[in-house]
């Protein structure tokens, strides 16, 4: 049976992404808040949805390569029907950027969002806000006075301070469920930006329930606690700069014992920024394991060092005995880790002209007083050092929170951090900026989260399904999972592709290598995933 010509393309994977796709309205979403009303082939819905199979396919594809990266997908199956690949070009998706640039990106991801929210009834319990960099090179168009962000050098969190870049600003659910983004310019300060992030979620999440806003300490300023006040709810790490919290992490409190063994806690009061607090000093085991290893480590190469650094106070010399050995008990006063195992001040003659050789015979000389010392740490303080790691410092505005529900919710803050992470995973390629203009980088990186908040769906509900329905499927290991991730999903429909035959002058659509096992995945995860594997598509 002759096979028609370029019908031999792939599906994998991408029918889970186009699912969930239209699960999410996505697709109509766009296409009515930011139509494309002159002639055209490709709407900017579905050139939408072409970045996101793109941006999700595990293929990397720089933009300007795009219909290179469709001829092996199946587009008319995925997209719609009608969409050649040869139509998914530069052109195409430089124009979608540009009228989600115009429309603002934040302000239509929000919009999705929102629509997200009453679509799947995630819980929305606890917030979780943090900003990340993406690193950039080359030359931008910043010839615009309508730029969006700037592409700037600024503090790089991946120490790359050489190079330019630019910020997004993410907050998640406790399910890592992206809910707000916002691309800002590579300078901007995190101080600011989180605040700012809270007010306007605040502002377009209206909820009769009870949420809780967590960040990290960089939140955490009297000026911000004083703005936020008593309207939200907040947990965030505490800053040891602020001398209140070191006094109570050098503390020795009474311990209260967690029912997680790993952890224990001990309760204060503040009202730091003019507003009543709830501090948790807590003490992790697994925390002061780690940061002993790293003490230890650090410990032997802290006094090679200070021994260079003493040395080179007291080379020159001293005048009189006094000074030498004020000097040495001045410098141990600022490094109280260290007492002195030797101590010897010597007493030396020298040319006062400064001039080298033997001094002539009734020649002034001048006594120089040098000092010999050797260093070791004091065992007392020590001691205390190591006492004080593994401590830290946490504080809300709800004066009622439990330590301990105030220690579970702060370690979700892990989920934003994995959001950033999936981002950046080169595995997915949904971080590459191959953009010189900055407002289509900022609509790139709505993108980017849009991708995230794809992804992360699938794999929530999935889970949630299988555990609805007591069931599992295979892992990595061929051992049954309740808990796979979507990438592990989008792992097992690798080989699933989409032929078409001639028979009997007729066209007959054939999908390669789509086993049983895919066929009860796809069940599981619905109708709207379900059509995009039937041969009736």
């Amino acid at each position: 049976m002759p096979i028609v010509e370029n019908s031999n393309v792939t599906i994998a994977h991408l029918g889970i992404v186009a699912g969930m796709i239209d699960t999410l309205g996505i697709v109509e979403y766009i296409d009515k808040e930011i139509p494309k009303k002159r002639h055209h082939a490709v709407t900017h819905d579905e050139t939408t949805k072409a970045l996101l199979l793109n941006g999700l396919g595990y293929v990397e594809r720089r933009l300007f390569l795009m219909p290179e990266y469709f001829e092996d997908i199946a587009t008319e199956r995925l997209i719609k029907e009608g969409i050649k690949p040869d139509q998914l070009n530069q052109y195409v998706f430089g124009e979608c950027l540009d009228a989600i640039a115009a429309y603002g990106p934040t302000r239509l991801f929000t919009g999705i969002a929102l629509q997200m929210l009453s679509k799947t009834r995630t819980e929305t319990l606890r917030l979780h806000y943090d900003t990340t960099s993406i690193n950039v090179t080359g030359e931008y168009d910043s010839g615009f006075n309508t730029r969006l962000i700037k592409i700037v050098h600024g503090h790089s969190k991946d120490h790359r301070s050489d190079l330019k870049q630019f910020i997004i600003s993410l907050v998640t659910n406790q399910h890592g469920i992206p809910l707000f983004m916002e691309p800002l310019s590579g300078n901007e300060s995190d101080k600011k930006t989180l605040l700012r992030t809270i007010e306007e979620v605040r502002k377009n999440l209206v909820t009769d329930e009870t949420i809780y806003h967590m960040a990290d300490s960089a939140l955490y300023s009297a000026e911000n606690v004083a703005r936020l006040g008593d309207q939200c709810f907040w947990i965030t790490r505490v800053p040891e700069t602020i001398k209140e919290v070191q006094q109570i992490v050098q503390s020795n409190p009474d311990w209260i014992s967690c029912r997680d063994s790993r952890y224990k806690y001990a309760t204060f009061t503040s009202s730091y920024g003019g507003m009543p607090q709830r501090w948790v000093l807590f003490r992790s085991e697994e925390q002061y394991r780690k940061s002993l290893l790293t003490y230890e480590k650090n410990q032997v190469k802290g006094l090679e060092r200070d021994k260079t650094a003493l040395h080179k106070l007291c080379v020159k010399g001293f005048a009189c005995e006094a000074d030498a050995r004020m000097t040495v008990e001045r410098w141990l006063a600022k490094h109280p880790r260290y007492s002195l195992e030797h101590l010897d001040i010597l007493e030396k003659h020298q040319r006062s002209s400064g001039k080298r050789g033997r001094p002539r015979k009734d020649e002034h000389l001048e006594k120089i007083y040098h000092v010999d010392v050797r260093l070791t740490f004091d065992p007392v303080v020590v001691a205390h050092e190591k006492e004080l790691l593994g401590r830290f410092l946490l504080g809300s505005n709800d004066p009622t929170i439990d330590p301990e529900v105030m220690l579970e919710y702060y370690k979700e803050q892990s989920t934003v951090e994995r959001g950033f992470r999936f981002i950046k995973d080169g595995r997915f390629h949904v971080s590459e900026v191959y953009l010189e203009n900055e407002n289509r980088i900022a609509a790139l990186a709505m993108i980017m989260v849009l991708c995230l908040m794809v992804y992360s769906i699938t794999e929530w509900q999935f889970r949630n399904t299988l555990a609805t329905k007591n069931a599992t499927i295979r892992d990595q290991y061929k051992k049954p999972t309740r808990k796979p991730s979507a990438k592990w999903l989008y792992f097992l429909f690798r080989r699933v592709r989409q032929i078409e035959e001639i028979v009997d002058n007729r066209r007959i659509c054939q999908i390669l290598n789509y086993t049983p096992e895919l066929g009860d995945i796809i069940h599981l995860l619905g109708p709207p995933v379900e059509k995009y594997y039937s041969l009736k598509n």
